[in-house]
Formats: C-alpha cells, sequence, structure tokens
C-alpha cells in the first residue's frame, strides 16, 4: 500500500467511526434536544475558528510545489477568494448566531483561542519542525476529507431536526461543495512534503499513526464541551 492509499485508508475509517457514532446517529433520527445539537455546532465553531492560523502555519513549512494550493486556501478561508469576501470564521460566527449560540461566542472564541495557545506553548511531540508540519498537515486534510462527505449531510439533519436556515448553515453546505477538491489537493501537498523533505516512507507512516491514532473528529465534535459548560458561558 502506498503512503497516500494508507492515508486515504485511515481518514475513511475515522470518517466512518464518526458517522457510525450513536451520539451522530443520535443527531441526523432527531432522536435528541435542542441542547445535544447546540453542544455540537459549539464543539464545531470552537475546533475551525482558527483554522485561517493552522493553514498559515502550513504555508510557511510547505514544499515549494504545494505552496500555491495552501496558498490558496488560507485566501479562501480569509475571504480574499470568495465572491462576496466572506472569511470561514465568520461563516461560522453567523452560525452561532443563527443557531442562538451567540451569548457563548465570546467563550468559543477564547477556548479556540487557547487551543491554538497550547499547540504553541506544550512541548513538542517531534524533534524537527518538518516533522510537525507534516502531522498538522495530515490532520489538517483529515478535516477536509472528512467534511467532504459529511458536511451536506449534517447540514441537512440541521436543517431538518434543529430548524435552522440556509444562510446559517452556510459554513457547512461551503464544505461540502469546495472540500473534495481540498482534499485531494491536500493529499498532494502531504506527497510533496514528504519528498521535498525526504522523510523516509516508515517515518511518515509513523507520524501518520501517531496522527490519528485517536478519532480526532469524534474527540473535537463530541468530546470537548459539555451541556453545563456551555451553558456557563452562555449566562456569562
Amino acid at each position: 500500500m502506498t503512503l497516500r492509499a494508507a492515508i486515504e485508508a485511515r481518514y475513511a475509517a475515522s470518517t466512518a467511526e464518526l458517522v457510525a457514532l450513536a451520539e451522530f446517529q443520535r443527531l441526523e433520527r432527531g432522536e435528541v434536544g435542542h441542547e445535544a445539537y447546540d453542544l455540537f455546532l459549539a464543539n464545531v465553531i470552537r475546533a475551525h475558528l482558527k483554522s485561517p492560523k493552522i493553514l498559515a502555519f502550513l504555508y510557511s513549512a510547505s514544499a515549494p510545489k504545494a505552496s500555491a494550493d495552501l496558498l490558496h486556501n488560507m485566501l479562501e478561508e480569509l475571504g480574499v477568494e470568495e465572491e462576496d469576501g466572506t472569511s470561514h470564521p465568520e461563516l461560522l460566527r453567523r452560525l452561532a448566531h443563527g443557531a442562538g449560540l451567540g451569548e457563548a461566542l465570546p467563550g468559543l472564541e477564547q477556548l479556540a483561542d487557547d487551543d491554538l495557545k497550547a499547540i504553541v506553548v506544550e512541548p513538542l511531540m517531534y524533534g524537527t519542525l518538518r516533522d510537525v508540519a507534516l502531522a498538522v498537515l495530515i490532520e489538517t486534510i483529515a478535516y477536509e476529507w472528512m467534511l467532504s462527505r459529511t458536511s451536506g449531510r449534517i447540514a441537512a439533519f440541521l436543517q431538518v431536526h434543529r430548524g435552522l436556515d440556509a444562510a446559517t448553515l452556510a459554513w457547512f453546505s461551503h464544505h461540502s461543495e469546495v472540500d473534495v477538491r481540498h482534499a485531494e489537493e491536500g493529499l498532494d501537498a502531504i506527497a510533496r512534503t514528504v519528498d521535498y523533505y525526504a522523510i523516509p516512507t516508515e517515518d511518515a507512516e509513523t507520524i501518520l499513526e501517531l496522527t490519528m491514532r485517536e478519532n480526532v473528529f469524534i474527540k473535537r465534535y463530541f468530546g470537548e464541551l459539555t451541556h453545563d459548560r456551555l451553558a456557563l458561558m452562555a449566562r456569562r
């Protein structure tokens, strides 16, 4: 199996685990109350609010042949290359307000800042910036791969069971449209990074295993916040 095939297989397995999760299934079938949808949305918003900064890091460390695609992705996240100029973080803020989570948004912004700060200040797992960049790239593209296959499905159950309109769900619908291309470009970027920095295949596979050893989608979308904490943030 090639490295690309191994990466896609891991992405596919993690995505399958996400949509098979009992909590995801209950959201999709409408078997839970608004609070469960709000918690899910809060976790999604927190997970992706700082994505342009992650892409900026990846662009700075990218292989030359991968730079153009990563730059385009970052500018798209910032709204520079969108027709209406709306950034993806702004779409997430629109999602929060449209779902009635506006009062919790400052707390979610702070949590997202704290998550980014932790990446910078905590001890590194790897001995080189090269390996750190590859690990971050693998996880970032994992989300694009997963969202290209699930965001339309997620938007559908949020519309039906949570009553959200198309404008509120624009972040999900956008990712259902563009992330197929981004995922393919991302897989190319991983291959080019491995080639440019002469990372042995065995080392790259180890980094893949360490990065995806736990299901990052389930961890971020279902494991970050609790109902009590979200309620407390809204009250504040």
